[in-house]
């Protein structure tokens, strides 16, 4: 099995494995999803796939939709799967056709800033550390940013044109005038965010950005939506219900093993937007997802899916890690995307092609090889491996850093896996 480094193929020094370059871009910019990968992806996988016929797509793990806007963009078909809920309707809200009453779109959000209340009470306050209260020291919103976002919700909702992308819009806004930003796997306070005073001004004014861009990016009539579809669910269940052989190529990036709850990380929008009431729905959307992480009681496959996988199981026997469950979630990891690839062997067609964007991972200084134990479960399943093409390094975490030699260098890895039906 080979691996081909990061100067040796076409798609190197491409960002092809990061959003970074989407930000500039119509429906993309919309709403930026860190994890995403670059639509250029999405575009040389249709170039590789070549002319013998317009291909159609499937992303198993659609995120905010990067496959799905670029198939708008270029008259194709596909189909998005997000077990997020939030993340779904992201991808929805980017995909809405295009407008043709520019102007009267601009005057609803002219309308919306300057006559929507100014505060209404949110049914977040008092709910953890949402807004301030006797208990917390810290909080994500101030609450006259909530309530001013409540209000401009409710009024979006009641006009039904364009309701998605503006709601997402401000769910952009809201997360812009928070408190917190993300930082890798949790949401981290701003320096000097108390002194910040952030208002219901700035969340409007941020809101009248986002949505101008919105107005700006839909009066682009060359986007199709015709054929264009995301279903919201858990892939392994949504996948039993697509016909066999009928798409041609699969692109997604799976979530990465690095313990990363995506569920918890966008946890503000998913209450923000109705789409959990309680901790319990958080739970049933986490237990929904594939095993990624072990934030969550759940039960672990004994499964060892690849002979590749053994050494790091054996290597970690016996040392400190930072969770007893980390093997068990490996192990029911691989067992989940074996799954997948089995799955998705039967619905793309003979001479289709699949593109997976993964991301290497470490415990307690042993390297998971993610990359190739994957393309060795693919292969088991039935797929031709093409190659296995190294996008770009990574730093290690900390726990893993921690374990390595002076002056080593962490192995650890982006990759795409290409793989043939």
């Amino acid at each position: 099995m080979t691996l081909t480094g990061t100067d040796a193929h076409p798609y190197s020094k491409l960002n092809l494995s990061n959003f970074d370059g989407n930000r500039g871009l119509p429906r993309h910019r919309w709403f930026e999803f860190k994890e995403g990968f670059s639509a250029d992806l999405v575009r040389l996988a249709v170039a590789d796939f070549g002319r013998r016929r317009r291909p159609a797509m499937i992303d198993t793990f659609a995120g905010s939709g990067t496959t799905l806007v670029e198939a708008g963009r270029m008259g194709l078909r596909a189909t998005g799967i997000e077990v997020n809920p939030f993340l779904s309707f992201a991808a929805s809200s980017k995909i809405v056709p295009s407008i043709k009453r520019v102007e009267h779109f601009r005057s609803v959000l002219d309308s919306l800033v300057q006559h929507t209340p100014k505060h209404l009470q949110s049914p977040l306050e008092g709910l953890s550390t949402f807004t301030e209260g006797r208990d917390s020291d810290k909080w994500l919103f101030n609450k006259d940013v909530l309530r001013s976002f409540t209000a401009l919700q409710m009024a979006i909702r009641s006009r039904r044109s364009l309701a998605g992308p503006f709601e997402l819009a401000l769910l952009s806004a809201l997360l812009e005038c928070s408190n917190a930003k993300r930082d890798g796997k949790c949401l981290r306070y701003k320096t000097g965010w108390a002194e910040m005073s952030i208002n219901s001004d700035d969340l409007r004014t941020c809101f009248r950005q986002n949505a101008g861009n919105v107005i700006e990016d839909l009066s682009d009539a060359g986007f199709d939506d015709s054929q264009i579809r995301v279903i919201t669910g858990d892939c392994r269940a949504a996948l039993k219900k697509i016909e066999p052989n009928s798409y041609d190529l699969w692109i997604t990036s799976p979530p990465y093993l690095n313990s990363f709850d995506y569920s918890d990380v966008y946890r503000p929008e998913l209450f923000a937007a109705g789409f959990v009431k309680s901790n319990e729905d958080l739970r049933r959307v986490r237990r929904d997802t594939i095993c990624s992480h072990v934030q969550i009681k759940r039960q672990y496959s004994d499964v060892v899916s690849s002979v590749l996988l053994h050494p790091a199981l054996e290597s970690m026997a016996g040392r400190d890690l930072w969770n007893k469950n980390i093997p068990g979630m490996i192990r029911t990891y691989f067992s989940d995307l074996s799954f997948v690839c089995e799955r998705m062997r039967m619905i793309v067609r003979p001479g289709g092609k699949a593109w997976i964007v993964v991301s290497t991972s470490a415990y307690a200084g042993v390297e998971v090889p993610v990359d190739l134990i994957l393309a060795d479960i693919a292969s088991k399943a039935g797929w031709k491996l093409a190659g296995i093409y190294v996008l770009r390094q990574l730093r290690a975490a900390g726990q893993y850093w921690n374990t390595l030699g002076k002056g080593a260098r962490p192995p650890l890895r982006e990759s795409l896996i290409v793989l043939e039906r």
